[in-house]
């Protein structure tokens, strides 16, 4: 059975990433695997120095996004797909290759969003590591520009 990873952020273009990714499952009878990255690493919910309302914050944060994730999985399943959902700490290019390799992916699905040139200058391109990294294929999914601006504000 083929496994498909959708790499999802819960961006606005996160839709558009489960909609692929369930044709492409579709298409192939292949097994979807939702994959979410959140920041920071759990030490800093417990054990980092700060203000206690800030690891309570993080905390609810990470709850909202499992949330989330276990609400498109719901989706997903609704529609008679085989589907699994995964929530890691870390560095988001990392974990998604580490599941790729992990899980032997044949297609990874995410977002392309735009950024400028100093942001991909300082910060880098989660799409750009996949890229030089990726043990298989990826389809990435543009952001709509209008929803790319809306959040930047």
């Amino acid at each position: 059975m083929q496994t498909i990873i959708a790499a999802v952020d819960m961006s606005p273009v996160t839709a558009k990433v489960v909609g692929w990714a369930m044709a492409q499952a579709r298409a192939f009878n292949a097994q979807l695997e939702l994959l979410y990255v959140t920041t920071p690493e759990p030490d800093f919910i417990g054990y980092a120095p700060g203000p206690q309302h800030e690891r309570n914050a993080v905390a609810c944060r990470m709850q909202d996004e499992q949330r989330a994730l276990a609400a498109l999985k719901a989706q997903v399943a609704a529609q008679g797909l085989k589907v699994s959902e995964h929530v890691f700490p870390g560095v988001p290019e990392d974990k998604i290759l580490q599941e790729a390799h992990r899980l032997q992916a044949d297609l990874i699905i995410c977002g392309r969003h735009d950024h400028d040139f100093f942001y991909r200058l300082f910060v880098g391109s989660v799409g750009e590591e996949l890229l030089k990294r990726s043990p298989c294929p990826i389809l990435f999914v543009p952001a709509d520009p209008l929803s790319e601006t809306d959040t930047a504000a």
